[in-house]
């Protein structure tokens, strides 16, 4: 009897701890449910559409790889859309990264006053929305009505207002300006909280040596700031093949105030990133659903292929 006694004693104790094990499954099953039902599906169902012609209404039809082949060899725009995010990434990307360090550091000199109203003038256009971003560089390089047209005409330096929108040079030039003024406090933010956690005695040493300021900032604070410039270069190009919203809304909305070109990609689609090609040829006048998923796989391979490269560049560096 006791033999018999302790084999159920033994047999509902493992039930017990078979019934606790399957707890945390439990709980992870909502998770799970909702990634497969809002990413994991989608990136899938993406690419069965990328294999058929449909325009989200009619029967779509199987293709194969000739949306692939179409957006490489027959559309005028998907290569120009990459050449111009490209564009703007290489400019764009020194000039946030150079001026996120200089910025944080002049955020750290003692000679500094006002500092935290200096650190939320510039941190505050990354916290403005794309919208409200669209429609201040609208104010203010519009031909007629912009800001900075008046107060050239007024000056005398301009007989007439620049077309800052409607030329492709200048366009991109207000699309670059644009991302720099919204992006330069990020990119400070991260590099002032790399520099406060730089030991003190560096620069103490630097001094006793008599360091100039440019030397203890060149082989002192940039060598040091290293892992965040490796992070955020990774990240700028992550986010440069994502920009969309900005130059979508200020060229639509000067399009539709009296614009002198298409809403889509400004002039002679000089304007026009990859996700704006995107949204355009899925959503907006082509209304090509198979296209524009062809399209996403392709700027997904250009991301992965971007970003193992930047990966071994760094990792290269690191063993030297």
């Amino acid at each position: 009897m006791t033999a018999v006694a302790e084999r159920r004693k033994s047999s509902r104790g493992s039930k017990t701890l078979q019934g606790k094990d399957i707890w945390p499954y439990i709980f992870l099953l909502p998770f799970f449910l909702i990634y497969f039902a809002f990413n994991f599906y989608p990136i899938v169902f993406t690419f069965v559409i990328s294999l058929h012609k449909w325009d989200g209404f009619s029967d779509a039809s199987f293709i194969g790889f000739s949306n692939y082949a179409s957006i490489f060899t027959k559309d005028p725009y998907f290569l120009k859309s990459i050449k111009n995010t490209l564009i703007f990434m290489v400019i764009d990307i020194p000039l946030v990264v150079g001026g996120g360090i200089v910025m944080a550091a002049i955020l750290n000199s003692k000679s500094l006053k006002f500092s935290s109203v200096f650190r939320w003038t510039t941190f505050l256009p990354y916290l403005t929305i794309p919208v409200a971003i669209g429609i201040l560089f609208l104010l203010i390089f519009d031909w007629n009505m912009g800001l900075l047209n008046r107060i050239l005409l007024s000056l005398g330096f301009v007989k007439e207002g620049i077309n800052f929108l409607g030329v492709p040079a200048l366009a991109r030039g207000t699309i670059i300006l644009m991302i720099f003024w919204k992006y330069l406090g990020y990119h400070m933010i991260f590099f002032n909280a790399g520099i406060l956690g730089i030991p003190a005695e560096l620069y103490e040493a630097a001094d006793v040596d008599g360091a100039s300021i440019f030397t203890k900032f060149f082989r002192i604070t940039v060598p040091m700031l290293r892992p965040i410039l490796e992070f955020l270069l990774v990240m700028n190009i992550i986010w440069g093949f994502q920009l969309f919203d900005e130059p979508k809304v200020l060229f639509s909305s000067w399009a539709s105030s009296g614009g002198s070109v298409p809403a889509a990609g400004g002039p002679q689609r000089s304007a026009l990133t990859a996700i704006w090609n995107l949204y355009d040829t899925t959503f907006g006048t082509q209304m090509q659903y198979g296209k524009g998923a062809a399209i996403a796989y392709g700027l997904f391979l250009f991301i992965l292929v971007f970003s193992i490269v930047i990966q071994m560049i760094i990792r290269l560096r690191n063993r030297e």
